[in-house]
């Protein structure tokens, strides 16, 4: 089968399996749209769990390229923010979406495979946020031993406001100007929490560090009886 058949294949079984799950998708209706024969598909991929493995493996690498960050230099802060802005485009994509999905609604897939999955998106996610955090480790903005665990911070703020959020709240529902206000508040938490020395920043950065580090001011005070 020509390299174009296979890729039209998995063009329509991912339609199909992210629309309506493993179970439901038939690979006759594949077939079908794909205007081949269901054998020739089976002579492509011994079963349907191994094209849903296949859709699954494509779809990771187009996340890595999505994740691939770009080559910037200049303020530490700003790529960091632009970093976190991309993380969470992409947590919120439907695509990221369907990837940490489909495991857990398809238990049949290996352990080996799921295991392998969630190693590269994790690895795909550290290239794009790992340069930044390490440039703000250089400048003084971040504890040089911390960056890890920073990572692990600025990961779970982003996607505990995107991934679980979205399945409480319906799409509908969400506020479309809200995605820098989160990558701010994830930039200036993690910054927060793993200063170097335990205080902020100063110097060349200092200006742009206390417009991100900054906390939230007070609550006023009641007034005195």
């Amino acid at each position: 089968m020509q390299s174009q058949q296979v890729q039209q294949i998995l063009d329509v079984a991912g339609d199909l399996f992210f629309e309506l799950g493993f179970w439901n998708a038939k690979v006759s209706e594949i077939a079908a749209r794909s205007e081949i024969s269901t054998a020739s598909i089976y002579k492509a991929f011994e079963s349907k769990d191994a094209l849903f493995r296949a859709v699954l493996a494509r779809g990771i690498e187009k996340l890595k390229i999505l994740a691939k960050p770009p080559i910037e230099a200049g303020d530490p802060i700003n790529q960091l923010l632009q970093a976190s802005d991309r993380y969470h485009a992409l947590c919120d994509s439907a695509l990221f979406r369907d990837l940490i999905r489909a495991p857990i609604e398809h238990n049949n897939i290996p352990l080996t495979f799921r295991r392998s999955m969630g190693r590269q998106i994790r690895s795909a996610l550290e290239q794009l946020c790992m340069p930044p955090l390490q440039a703000c480790a250089e400048v003084g903005l971040l504890d040089r031993q911390q960056i890890k665990e920073a990572f692990r911070l600025l990961s779970a703020y982003i996607e505990h406001q995107t991934i679980w959020y979205g399945l409480l709240v319906s799409p509908a529902s969400k506020n479309s100007g809200a995605r820098e206000q989160i990558a701010d508040e994830a930039v200036r938490i993690t910054l927060s929490a793993y200063p170097p020395g335990g205080v902020v920043a100063s110097g060349p950065y200092g200006g742009a560090a206390q417009s991100v580090v900054a906390t939230q001011p007070p609550p006023p005070r009641a007034p005195e009886d």
